[in-house]
């Protein structure tokens, strides 16, 4: 009997970290106005039945539908996705999570630009953002007022000092147009957590 007492703990171990078989496969709804026309769009996120790394983006806009496949990582199924407003515009775009780590998510951010399209930083690969970083690490996004608009403010720093908690990284703000994500400013921060460099809040791009 205490042979097997050891063996049902693991096991019960095993099944309160597991992942249900049909975590995130619901379909994910969402309304944004993708071409500022001041009518929202449906936009949805499904699972890609042939492929488990990739999942579906549809939109909706004027009765034509347009979809783009995302790449997808994660155990944890489909994540919710965010509407935005990168630059003020009254052109909503989504961010969809593509990868779900331990301590740090990332996401690309999808909008109306000649069809569905991810942000990009003038080349061919997406503009990635991420939030988290664990104890280790700091990294988040959010959006501040531009001169009348708004632009797009990216943290990412490491603990470079572990016996005072010091991180040291860089905060780079960017002017989102046209689908395309310009850096407009740099500046290194080193300090605390708590230093004001490093605060973002992903809710001030709504």
């Amino acid at each position: 009997m205490r042979a097997i007492v050891p063996v049902l703990a693991a096991v019960s171990a095993a099944l309160a970290f597991a992942v249900p078989a049909n975590a995130g496969t619901a379909p994910i709804l969402v309304h944004a106005d993708l071409d500022g026309d001041g009518v929202a769009d449906e936009v949805t996120l499904t699972p890609v039945a042939d492929n488990a790394h990739e999942q579906l983006l549809t939109a909706t806009v004027r009765g034509i539908q347009l979809t783009a496949r995302v790449p997808f990582d994660s155990l944890f199924g489909l994540e919710p996705l965010r509407v935005v407003d990168l630059n003020g515009d009254g052109k909503q775009e989504v961010v969809v999570t593509e990868s779900v780590g331990a301590n740090t998510d990332g996401f690309s951010v999808w909008g109306l630009y000649g069809g569905l399209r991810p942000v990009t930083s003038g080349g061919a690969d997406r503009f990635k953002l991420w939030e988290g970083g664990g104890f280790s690490a700091i990294s988040g996004y959010g959006c501040e007022p531009a001169g009348g608009t708004r632009q797009l403010v990216t943290v990412s720093a490491e603990l470079t000092d572990w016996q005072n908690e010091v991180y040291e990284g860089d905060r780079v703000t960017y002017s989102v147009r046209d689908g395309v994500a310009t850096e407009t400013s740099r500046r290194h921060v080193v300090g605390v957590r708590g230093e004001a460099g490093f605060r973002t809040d992903a809710r001030t791009c709504a």
